[in-house]
């Protein structure tokens, strides 16, 4: 009997021992898949951040290269993949940093024209304006008061490289753009010299280059004007303040004046081919009436126009 029961104890204890076996070496394979698993996932993810960095890489070259031929095939100007591409990778959106300014003590540093148009307007509030020659959107801005103290946006438009870093700096909450305004109604490449003073910096051609060739000259990126607001969804813009040394007849020949509601400009008139009275004349047929001129101001002598009322 006791025999007996010594066998039965001896199989269970077995049957125990087998068990314990089976679950431990269930648990070693369940811990060595998760092991395995995580290595796997840890190498996807590696994987996959790589092929993703290589995309975004490959996607910067691409959009260049797409550029390069638009600018080749000169694309018209509300060219869908054009628009596209001047807003995802060229404006810059309003900055939600504080003002960065050297003197915010000046509200107004405008020369005369922000002062006038303010008043016409009777201190408007969430206007739109475009600000190109913005420079570095603090000196002799036409456009800081406006959005300061009006609440007004827009888009500040600055060609040079350098000095549109220093624009972006400013903290400015309105959108940007490093690029030239187009003087046709195609995007394309340009020459651009720095000019002896930053301010007055512009787009030349090859007779300029031929004779000052000691100048530093750059190459940049021009659009339309009309491309930009595509791009940017905005076609009524309370004032435009347009200083671009010498190619504003240029950019005001490329707008396709019927699709737009500019209400006021300011427009450099010193180097307008035809003087004071061919740019009141080429106004006049666009629909703008005269309304001042912004003298005692060296480094922008401006014309202000309205358009007129129907």
């Amino acid at each position: 009997m006791l025999t007996l029961f010594s066998r039965k104890k001896s199989v269970k204890e077995k049957l125990w021992f087998c068990l314990i076996i089976l679950v431990m070496a269930v648990l070693v394979v369940m811990i060595s898949k998760r092991i395995c698993v995580a290595n796997e996932t840890s190498q996807w993810e590696n994987i996959n951040y790589k092929n993703m960095m290589e995309s975004v890489q490959l996607e910067n070259i691409n959009y260049l290269d797409i550029m390069s031929k638009l600018n080749r095939d000169k694309v018209a100007f509300n060219d869908r993949t054009l628009v596209s591409i001047l807003q995802k990778y060229y404006v810059q959106p309003p900055s939600m940093l504080p003002y960065n300014l050297t003197y915010p003590e000046i509200q107004n540093p405008s020369p005369g024209q922000t002062q006038f148009i303010d008043e016409y307007l009777k201190q408007k509030r969430n206007g739109f304006y475009i600000d190109c020659g913005a420079f570095d959107g603090e000196h002799l801005s036409n456009s800081l008061f406006l959005e300061r103290y009006r609440n007004w946006t827009g888009i500040i438009i600055e060609p040079n490289p350098t000095t549109y870093g220093l624009l972006r700096q400013k903290h400015r909450k309105a959108y940007s753009l490093n690029a030239c305004l187009s003087t046709n109604k195609y995007p394309s490449l340009e020459t651009f010299t720095t000019g002896k003073k930053a301010v007055l910096g512009k787009v030349v051609d090859d007779r300029y280059k031929k004779k000052n060739s000691a100048e530093k000259l750059i190459h940049v990126q021009c659009f339309p004007l009309y491309t930009i607001l595509l791009a940017m969804g905005q076609m009524d813009i309370d004032y435009f303040s347009l200083d671009v040394e010498g190619a504003e007849r240029g950019v005001l020949d490329s707008l396709p004046w019927d699709k737009l509601n500019i209400k006021m400009f300011s427009i450099e008139h010193n180097k307008w081919d035809g003087g004071k009275p061919d740019l009141k004349r080429y106004m006049e047929t666009k629909g703008y009436d005269f309304v001042k001129e912004i003298v005692g101001v060296n480094t922008a002598p401006d014309f202000i126009f309205e358009k007129r009322k129907l």
